[in-house]
């Protein structure tokens, strides 16, 4: 027994640090391929200006039109989808019927196994042709359909969140509240939300960092437009852009370059998201 544990933590071990060592390596490998642009343009005309020609005789390299498309479509989204989330999570735990819940939790999880592009051309088909036709918005492709279609697929992941949270809150002060005579909508509505804080808080941090290292789907319906984002009009997204034009750059280039640089920049927001995160559950556990 003692050997095959030995084996078994050294396996773990050995994976543990492979994992690590991967991530290490791509987060090197981006930062090398794309530290040569800050040279070129400086960090603050990378990150703020808006024109974006890499092509040209003088290269214009300025992804500030990319980072408000990909903060503003995540934004939008997860106010969309975290109400939602919530609500759905609550019906679940206290209004749907027992033998009910475990299905519809793994049908919300199935839900996010759903591969990208699907959801993408289900947006392309139906929430960009309502866009166009009802909204009169030329093309049907903007901003508020990418985040409709952003906020369909994150909201599973705030609703298996939250789930869990308002489950441990139904044990917590249900009994108390039936035993005082207590409404069970009042103790949804007073005591619920302090103990949800936590959870809508890390459901926000996640909801995000998935929002916006997302590529497909918003790619398929944002228009993908090098323009400041507005709600009915056109915009495009770091990993949209990367997707789009990184098989087109030549290799060594300032249009390569740049493009491993807004790579590097979604890194490290998804990066601080993750951080953030950690604190909060780190805190949390504490407090109790």
């Amino acid at each position: 027994m003692k050997t095959g544990g030995s084996i078994i933590r050294g396996a773990v071990t050995v994976t543990a640090l492979l994992t690590i060592g991967v991530f290490l390596f791509l987060f090197l490998f981006i930062g090398y391929e794309g530290m040569p642009v800050f040279s070129l343009t400086g960090g603050y005309t990378f990150l703020f200006t808006t024109a974006w020609n890499p092509t040209a005789a003088r290269p214009e390299l300025g992804i500030g039109t990319m980072i408000a498309g990909s903060l503003y479509v995540s934004f939008l989204a997860v106010l969309m989808a975290l109400p939602c989330g919530v609500g759905c999570a609550v019906y679940i735990i206290f209004c749907a019927p027992r033998r009910w819940r475990e299905m519809l939790l793994s049908f919300i999880d199935l839900i996010a196994g759903v591969p990208s592009v699907i959801f993408g051309f289900i947006g392309l088909t139906t929430v960009v042709r309502f866009m166009e036709r009802s909204l009169s918005v030329s093309t049907g492709e903007c901003v508020l359909a990418a985040a409709v279609v952003l906020a369909v697929m994150i909201l599973p992941f705030i609703v298996a969140n939250c789930a869990e949270s308002v489950c441990s809150g139904r044990e917590r002060y249900e009994e108390a509240s039936l035993a005082l005579g207590v409404d069970k909508w009042h103790m949804i509505m007073h005591l619920l939300p302090r103990h949800l804080r936590e959870a809508l808080t890390v459901s926000l941090i996640l909801s995000f960092a998935r929002a916006t290292g997302e590529t497909m789907a918003v790619m398929m319906v944002m228009g993908n437009a090098a323009v400041m984002p507005t709600l009915l009009g056109k915009g495009e997204s770091v990993p949209a852009l990367i997707a789009l034009e990184m098989g087109s750059a030549e290799y060594g280039s300032p249009h390569y370059h740049a493009l491993y640089a807004a790579g590097m920049v979604l890194m490290a927001v998804l990066i601080l998201s993750n951080l953030l995160f950690y604190y909060i559950k780190r805190r949390g556990g504490g407090e109790r």
